[in-house]
């Protein structure tokens, strides 16, 4: 379960879909909440807009990221 601060599940969000939409692809989130984790959240507005700013470099220079092997296999 992740701790979430209220308005940035939607900012996160909407930048997944947008990286989905474009690379046709999942997005590993689990991956990436280094990028995500302040101020006591797992997913905080800052690093809502981090991962979304991070999001946006990969879609403009057309490079997904990694899914490691067995990604869509894990349990978390």
């Amino acid at each position: 379960m992740l701790f979430v601060e209220d308005g940035a599940a939607q900012i996160m969000d909407a930048a997944i879909q947008e990286y989905e939409d474009k690379f046709e692809t999942i997005f590993p989130l689990y991956e990436h909440l280094d990028i995500t984790r302040s101020d006591g959240y797992d997913v905080s507005i800052s690093g809502a807009k981090n991962l979304s700013a991070f999001i946006e470099t990969r879609i403009k220079n057309n490079d997904p990221v990694e899914i490691p092997e067995g990604y869509e296999d894990r349990v978390y």
